[in-house]
């Protein structure tokens, strides 16, 4: 097949998954006069989280520092790959206020890396036993695999609905322009799955060193991804027995694998791994088997099949699902990491593979019937288009539902700042003060507010916050103590060595603090704290020593 096809093929699918986020471009001058655009992708406070590391790369930053809670700390390399865009953010010039042009651009740029890299998976495994049409197919599958569909009746007519749709790399037009650091961790990812079963890559000494390099890259910037890729090559080893390059490989990648253990032990590092033992994703595996859909009886059928006929062509296909499999049910016993972490891993690319190899072994048989000679391969044929129609289809009435969710978004005007399950706009009132804690403030003053007001300052102001994200180091702890504070039932001693002990510099005093306070003015209770900034919305006060 020609590559421009190929081409054609993957720029219509990033564009397709880009859609959404183009009818809300589009709809930006509908919003309320009182409310500002924002582009937010996914949630708006994981957004935020990334896009604060993106401002630290615009300004120059080397390693990453946690914006969203105020106990001094060493800078790292987790979430480096945000810094990185930063970095060539700032050598493009891109604006200090505009890092969510860096974070959408990144989300097309490596959508378009992993689709090419998933064709040329395709091409590994199915191109040599088959045609380019089965080749074709196999891409198709992968790209478009998603829930077993059930039909919902809406206002506007019937849509594909699906399982586990709150999850959103069980959507299939929605992962494919997902979070960059993902993307880029599943480019990764696919690369060294190609090159540690290429007898061809591993023959060159040189290689390994290259592969070791990236299998650093790899776990610092996705640690699933590499969990996966070393799961990988041990089953790769039972079908091959090539056991030294890929040990090489792993062992140049222990130190990655050292420093991110050690990390994990040390706040606000610590938190991420913490949040996922105190908060695991809700999870049902049937409601999983269902949510991949078709191509996982499938493709666990097409699996079957090869190991049988010990398929070689197919070995990093096999060694792909086992070794996801293998995790998926490991890691139900160890908290650290949910297993639900490793479906952002594509286990439905091996799974598409398998199921076209499948109707690949279909299409050949031949059998008679009385005088009656049966072929299957026109039945081998249709039965994987139809689940690509289906496929496109699920696609689409993902693009209906979240058209909606951008209706329904720039319709709301209550509450005045989003919270919890409430995605709404900000308030320009509300960016305001943010605007003016950037103009006025030290970049590393710490501010004091709820937690949404939290989420946005490091973004809109650039300070860090003592409150303001679910990985804030004692989340728990400081949630009740910020709203007690806010509610005025803080003694006044209690609160100043407070914010002697935590660096607080200014409290943002906004719509959301208001819901908690049960005063008009903080300065009332707090005498210490001194109006430095007001609009309709928003007051600013600087803590007086």
């Amino acid at each position: 097949m020609k590559n421009w096809v190929w081409r054609v093929i993957i720029t219509f699918f990033v564009l397709f998954s880009f859609v959404p986020t183009g009818y809300e471009l589009l709809r930006q001058n509908d919003l309320h006069p009182d409310r500002q655009f924002e582009l937010v992708h996914n949630y708006y406070t994981d957004y935020n989280f990334y896009l604060s590391r993106i401002r630290q790369g615009v300004e120059g930053n080397l390693l990453v520092h946690e914006k969203y809670t105020s106990e001094p700390h060493s800078g790292s390399l987790f979430q480096i790959v945000y810094l990185a865009m930063g970095w060539v953010g700032d050598f493009l010039t891109v604006p200090w206020d505009r890092p969510g042009d860096i974070y959408h651009v990144a989300r097309v740029v490596f959508a378009f890396l992993v689709l090419a890299l998933i064709v040329e998976f395709c091409k590994q495994t199915l191109g040599k036993l088959t045609s380019a049409w089965w080749t074709l197919i196999g891409f198709l599958l992968a790209v478009t695999a998603s829930t077993w569909p059930k039909l919902v009746l809406e206002f506007d007519g019937w849509r594909f609905g699906g399982y586990m749709p709150w999850f959103t790399m069980m959507d299939s037009l929605q992962r494919i322009t997902f979070l960059p650091h993902i993307l880029i961790g599943q480019a990764i990812m696919i690369f060294l799955i190609i090159a540690v079963a290429s007898r061809k890559t591993l023959a060159r000494a040189g290689n390994w060193i290259f592969l070791g390099f990236l299998a650093c890259v790899l776990c610092i910037m996705y640690p699933p991804g590499l969990i996966v890729v070393a799961v990988t090559c041990a089953y790769l080893w039972i079908f091959d027995r090539i056991f030294w390059p890929r040990v090489v490989i792993g062992f140049m990648s222990v130190p990655a694998i050292v420093y991110t253990l050690l990390m994990v032990t040390i706040y606000p590092w610590k938190r991420l791994v913490e949040f996922d033992v105190l908060n695991p994703l809700a999870f049902n595996l049937w409601e999983y088997i269902l949510a991949v859909g078709p191509i996982l009886p499938l493709g666990l059928i097409g699996l079957v099949v090869a190991l049988f006929k010990k398929e070689t062509a197919l070995k990093s296909a096999m060694a792909w699902i086992l070794a996801f499999f293998t995790i998926f049910i490991g890691f139900h016993f160890i908290p650290q990491q949910h297993p639900l972490r490793f479906a952002e891993t594509l286990p439905h690319v091996p799974l598409a593979i398998l199921t076209v190899y499948l109707f690949v072994q279909i299409a050949r048989i031949r059998f008679r019937v009385g005088k009656t000679r049966i072929h299957l391969g026109y039945i081998a044929s249709v039965i994987p288009i139809v689940l690509i129609l289906t496929g496109v289809g699920i696609m689409y009435s993902s693009w209906l539902w979240q058209r909606d969710f951008t209706d329904h978004k720039i319709r709301a005007s209550l509450p005045l700042v989003p919270s919890g399950s409430y995605v709404m706009y900000p308030l320009k009132d509300f960016i305001a003060g943010m605007t003016y804690l950037r103009a006025t403030t030290p970049r590393d003053s710490v501010v004091l507010s709820m937690q949404t007001t939290g989420n946005y300052i490091p973004v809109y102001a650039g300070n860090t916050v003592y409150y303001g994200h679910a990985n804030t180091v004692k989340y728990e702890e400081k949630k009740v103590a910020v709203e007690s504070f806010f509610a005025g039932t803080m003694d006044q001693s209690t609160a100043l060595a407070w914010f002697h002990g935590a660096r607080i510099s200014y409290i943002y005093f906004g719509p959301q603090e208001a819901e908690v306070a049960n005063i008009p003015a903080l300065d009332t209770i707090y005498p210490f704290l001194q109006p430095v900034y007001t609009n309709a919305h928003v007051v600013i006060y600087r803590v007086n020593e």
